[in-house]
This record gives C-alpha cells, structure tokens and sequence, in this order.
C-alpha cells in the first residue's frame, strides 16, 4: 500500500539567508507498491496544468550519458521500470487520473550511472505544447513533476 506524508520544508529567516520563500518545497514521503524499493524523499520540482487527457513523456540522460537508470512511477505505481537513459528517448504515455486532485510522475534512480547524481531531461508534450523538465534522483530523494487536469 502507498504511504504519503507531506511535508512543508523550513528553511532558517535570517538576514544572510538567500533563499526565498519561493525556492521552498513540499516533500511526498513514498513507499512504493512494489517490493524492492526503498522509501525515498521526492522533491517537487514542477507542477505541469495539462490540457489534454492523455500526454507524453520523453526521458533522456541529461548532460553526460553516463549508464543512469530509472524506474518511474505514476500515482505510485510503476510505469517504466529499470530504463536506461541516453540520447535516445525512454518514452511512455499517460492519463490523467481525473479523480485525483494530482497526478504525480516520479523519477526514482535505479544506480548514479558514473556522474552521480542521477539527472534525466524529462520532455512533456500535451497536445501541441511541450515543456522541457529536468529531474534530478540520488539514493536519499526522487524528482517529482505534478500534473493538474486543466
């Protein structure tokens, strides 16, 4: 069964502290369905407002192709699981959850590959609309991108 805490990261005011409000962000504590991976941190890196139904994802190995894995989760449950990433897409398609107040796409690192930590270049594409998102995974946290039925 899926466990989900969410947690508002605190970040210290002080005057020396360049970090704005904005730079902070909300943390899903996961354990995913499956046997074999361990609970995780995700960071929210982007919310996405999808038009369509149904989108696409394109990941690639973002800067050095440098042998990094994945598995992703959709919602929780697995959609790709143990891809290598390279100049060459890892592509999957998906549909929104409409009874979900939130559709959450995670990119869980299988290894660091040789440059840790574990960066993919995620293309969305929604209808005629593409938005570039890069997702960053080490073994203490997964990227995360929202997506929000429009």
């Amino acid at each position: 069964m899926e466990e989900t805490e969410t947690v508002k990261s605190s970040v210290p005011k002080n005057e020396n502290s360049s970090i704005a409000d904005s730079e902070i962000k909300t943390h899903h504590y996961i354990t995913p369905t499956l046997k074999g991976f361990e609970k995780r941190r995700t960071d929210i890196v982007k919310t996405i407002d999808i038009e369509q139904p149904t989108f696409h994802l394109d990941f690639y190995d973002n800067g050095e192709i440098d042998g990094d894995s994945i598995t992703v989760f959709f919602n929780g449950k697995v959609v790709l699981s143990h891809q290598r990433l390279s100049d060459k897409p890892v592509s999957l398609t998906l549909t929104l959850d409409k009874n979900a107040p939130e559709n959450i796409v995670t990119m869980y690192a299988d290894n660091l590959g040789t440059i840790p930590p574990n960066t993919a270049l995620m293309i969305v594409t929604d209808g005629g609309k593409r938005y570039e998102v890069r997702m960053e995974s080490d073994y203490g946290k997964s990227g995360s991108v929202i997506f929000k039925a429009k």
